[in-house]
């Protein structure tokens, strides 16, 4: 019987549909050479499987330092925003602070507040929402949501600038004895990431807080 060659393709396609092989069989690994992230580009080179984990760790080391780096410096930065809103004593210069100074504050397009209290967002240039659109996102349980904007919701409308990513905070409903939001917007990916999740919830946290001593 004539064996059929294995093509590239066929060998691609195996380790596509079985991609525990080398968890099971790990030993052939010793045997096997690996490209260097340079050498995807040039061909000619490869490099031990040693050497390829070596690289590896490096890159997992520097998205380390990088996201340690950013929540030293988001940390700092909530610090002080905290300990300016715990200083103002009027609810217009609150919301003053938070839709217009703290976006400049932590590089974002938009943080603002989404109600369906027309009074209220009219009152202080807050973002009006049907109870219905915000419910789609609203959790009773104070929860934050990391995430692509869902063009559905538009909750960015009134906004020049398109938002690509946002972090979505659900206020208590009884402030106003409704569903409200909090809501930070970025034009990249900014909340793709989860970086800095905490530091987001503690922040809203604090803003909630104000708001409850303030209305």
């Amino acid at each position: 019987m004539i064996k059929k060659k294995l093509s590239e393709k066929n060998v691609e396609n195996y380790l596509l549909e079985n991609p525990d092989f080398f968890i099971n069989n790990s030993r052939l690994l010793k045997k096997l050479s690996f490209p260097s992230e340079k050498s995807l580009n040039e061909q000619a080179k490869v490099i031990s499987y040693k050497d390829w984990i070596i690289q590896s760790l490096k890159r997992k080391q520097k998205n380390i330092i990088d996201n340690a780096k950013y929540n030293f410096f988001t940390q700092k930065k909530v610090l002080e925003c905290s300990l300016k809103i715990l200083k103002i004593e009027e609810l217009k210069k609150f919301l003053d602070f938070v839709c217009d100074e703290c976006p400049r504050i932590f590089d974002l397009e938009i943080i603002n507040i989404v109600s369906c209290d027309q009074n209220f967002t009219k009152k202080f240039d807050l973002i009006f929402k049907d109870e219905k659109t915000i419910r789609q996102v609203f959790d009773c349980n104070k929860y934050l949501i990391l995430d692509a904007v869902d063009e559905k919701l538009n909750l960015f409308s009134n906004y020049d600038s398109k938002i690509y990513s946002n972090a979505i905070f659900s206020f208590d409903k009884n402030i106003l004895n409704s569903p409200m939001l909090l809501v930070y917007g970025s034009i990249d990916n900014h909340f793709l990431s989860n970086k800095a999740f905490d530091l987001i919830f503690y922040l809203s946290k604090v803003i909630e807080k104000k708001i409850i001593d303030l209305v």
